[in-house]
């Protein structure tokens, strides 16, 4: 629990970062979800409307800590192509919830498939993977279960990513320390305990249709072959405590990103892992999620327990600006609590949906002229 004179302090903070608002920011859209959201997640496609609006959608779930029943959230926001700048903040900006599927359980991370969005794949409390076709359910008040449910896991957990070449693979870890790589037609495909901590995230590459990447509490990062889960390349003590987060660039198959509650990002390069091509220093909490630019290949965003979401721009190395590292592009302070989540928008460079655990969901945008 925080202290009075803690919430003084952060509030003070987000009044001041109110006002700075319009110096700082293209847009800026802010909403208190009923339940906050662990996770975030645009989806592909845009739609415009009448030549002036474009419609996003973003997928979401509930998380009530017991109040109410869970749900899998499909939320629509429409943006105006002209923004007014005495109305930066929350522009003439539409949200709304377009559909709601009951989750048996809290979803702790859920992805929708690279190769057909409408398939979602959650990770949650429970040992099952569970996957939804939302095309099969109602956009309200269905009373449909998942459509398929991959058993392999011992308990729950955080970490799950779709393979982004070979249709309806995933692959997957948690509490049990497994990493399982399963197929959605044919199921569990392999199983290892590759880690002896637990397992908090997984990515896969985007080049290699074989190749992911798993990191856990236990200090280690692996690179893994889903076809052979045995020959697992292993880095030990790549951070100084646990890793919470990992990503492969889109852009170049070579770099991947781990974040740590060290508070510390590090980029590496996996043909050679034994040290680390950039550590980048700015956070000063735990490292909850990192992703990478999908349109500028040296960027990459990170979010964390202390409040903030950070832009690294990994060609500033050369800038010196004291103890943080040169590399931090922009620090985005309009949470009050921890960012649970965040994500680069597919359509618009520069533009962030980000999640706290207090329910702030914000999509904000950075001039694109002022930092690229």
């Amino acid at each position: 629990m925080k202290s009075e004179i803690e919430k003084q302090v952060i509030e003070e903070e987000y009044k001041i970062w109110r006002k700075n608002v319009p110096y700082l920011y293209d847009l800026v859209y802010t909403s208190t979800l009923k339940y906050s959201s662990p996770f975030i997640q645009w989806f592909p496609d845009v739609q415009r409307v009448d030549n002036i609006k474009s419609v996003q959608r973003l997928l979401m779930t509930t998380f009530s800590n017991g109040e109410d029943k869970e749900n899998l959230l499909f939320s629509q926001i429409t943006f105006p192509d002209m923004v007014d700048e005495d109305s930066l903040n929350n522009a003439d900006i539409e949200f709304k919830i377009t559909q709601s599927i009951p989750l048996p359980v809290d979803a702790n991370k859920c992805r929708y498939c690279p190769l057909a969005s409408n398939i979602i794949a959650c990770r949650t409390e429970a040992e099952s993977i569970l996957i939804y076709d939302y095309t099969k359910h109602c956009s309200f008040n269905s009373n449909k279960g998942p459509d398929l449910e991959l058993k392999g896991h011992l308990d729950g957990g955080f970490a799950i990513d779709w393979n982004y070449l070979k249709f309806g693979q995933l692959a997957s870890g948690g509490r049990d320390f497994l990493v399982n790589v399963f197929d959605i037609n044919g199921g569990l495909i392999s199983s290892k305990k590759i880690h002896e901590g637990i397992v908090n995230d997984i990515s896969f590459s985007r080049f290699e249709p074989h190749t992911f990447c798993s990191v856990s509490d236990d200090l280690r990062v692996a690179i893994n072959d889903t076809r052979n889960i045995e020959s697992a390349v292993v880095l030990e003590k790549a951070h100084l405590k646990s890793i919470e987060c990992c990503a492969f660039s889109p852009f170049k198959s070579e770099l991947l990103v781990t974040g740590s509650s060290d508070s510390i990002l590090k980029v590496w390069d996996v043909r050679s892992l034994q040290t680390p091509l950039f550590v980048l220093r700015g956070h000063n909490d735990s490292l909850i999620n990192c992703k990478w630019s999908p349109h500028y290949e040296s960027l990459l965003a990170s979010c964390s327990k202390d409040r903030r979401v950070i832009i690294w721009d990994l060609n500033k190395t050369d800038v010196i600006e004291g103890e943080t590292s040169p590399e931090m592009l922009f620090v985005h302070g309009g949470h009050t609590d921890l960012v649970d989540d965040l994500d680069w928008n597919p359509a618009e460079p520069m533009e962030i949906a980000s999640v706290s655990c207090d329910g702030l969901f914000e999509v904000w945008k950075v001039p694109l002229e002022e930092f690229i």
